[in-house]
């Protein structure tokens, strides 16, 4: 049996699954090795800098399950776990995707500088093989240009080498296609990005469909959206804010805003529209982007405070 991943939005409801696993285990005559149990939580503290307590999960004993209990130290939610060969972590922070992937292009590039490759060979391997793997390990995550240039350096620099190019050489002439032909790391970014998100708004899954249609209903409620987030012409009063860059789904359609290419509804289309009754004229509209960041970060803090008071009712 490979790793599993057992998913609950409570402690009670982990401690049964893993009554559930104890008992498949003791059916099927295996074990587990609870030392190498990773957990994962979003309500810890946000440094990583403080103490983890473990947290023991009591489990149900059965005729199957002799297990009272399994403890385990939940990691910070700034560091990183892999999942599927592809690293998360709870805040959604890029380093170490940038790092790890400035490090597959490095050591790339040291294995193919000594290598008597011509230079179509090398972009070859650099587009069928490096770029796929590149992809899969940031298909979660979205860079900016000048990240994706900084990690691909010593790619261009072999790449101009190989071909006798000078250094000087302006990079977007290894991209043309007329010429070498090199895959440029942020528009190949760019392009996945956008065909997941034409894959999830027409899925013919209906789970997929919901999930999609949850998340844009968590978008207007977060950043005070009156319309649907596929109308939004222009996401620069966002883009600064943390909340916003660590939307996979937001980052994607702000993506989109800078391309030719949009999300429409048509009369086959299930999307519902997402626009509010209520109201003319939406806030961002009619507030300076300063005013409005002002107005949107008090809402926040307001809202915070509202939900950890013990009567929310009271004011």
């Amino acid at each position: 049996m490979d790793d599993s991943t057992l998913i609950s939005s409570s402690k009670a409801g982990m401690e049964f699954m893993l009554s559930i696993t104890e008992e498949f285990y003791q059916i099927n005559n295996t074990s587990a090795n609870h030392n190498k149990y990773v957990l994962i939580t979003n309500s810890l503290p946000m440094t990583s800098n403080s103490t983890l307590s473990p947290i023991t999960f009591n489990l149900d004993l059965s005729s199957l399950n002799s297990v009272p209990s399994i403890t385990i130290t939940p990691i910070s939610m700034t560091t990183s776990f892999r999942f599927l060969g592809v690293w998360f972590n709870i805040k959604s922070f890029r380093d170490f995707v940038r790092k790890q992937l400035k490090r597959e292009c490095c050591s790339f590039a040291a294995t193919i500088r000594p290598a008597k490759l011509t230079p179509k060979q090398v972009v070859y391997l650099h587009n069928a093989v490096l770029i796929p793997k590149l992809e899969y390990r940031m298909q979660v995550t979205h860079l900016s240009e000048s990240d994706c240039h900084l990690i691909t350096r010593s790619i261009r620099s072999v790449v101009k080498h190989k071909a006798n190019f000078s250094r000087s050489l302006p990079n977007p002439i290894l991209f043309l296609s007329q010429a070498l032909g090199l895959i440029n790391l942020f528009a190949h970014q760019c392009q996945c990005h956008i065909t997941n998100l034409f894959l999830m708004a027409n899925s013919s899954s209906s789970f997929i469909q919901s999930l999609f249609i949850y998340r844009l209903c968590l978008i207007q409620y977060n950043f005070l959206i009156p319309i649907s987030p596929l109308l939004i012409k222009d996401w620069s009063i966002w883009s600064s804010l943390f909340s916003f860059k660590k939307d996979y789904i937001a980052c994607t359609i702000a993506l989109l805003t800078s391309t030719p290419f949009r999300l429409l509804h048509t009369q086959l289309s299930k999307l519902p529209n997402l626009s509010l009754l209520d109201g003319r004229v939406p806030l961002f509209e009619c507030m300076t982007p300063k005013a409005f960041k002002a107005y949107f970060i008090y809402y926040v803090i307001s809202l915070y405070y509202k939900a950890r008071s013990p009567h929310p009712h009271v004011r």
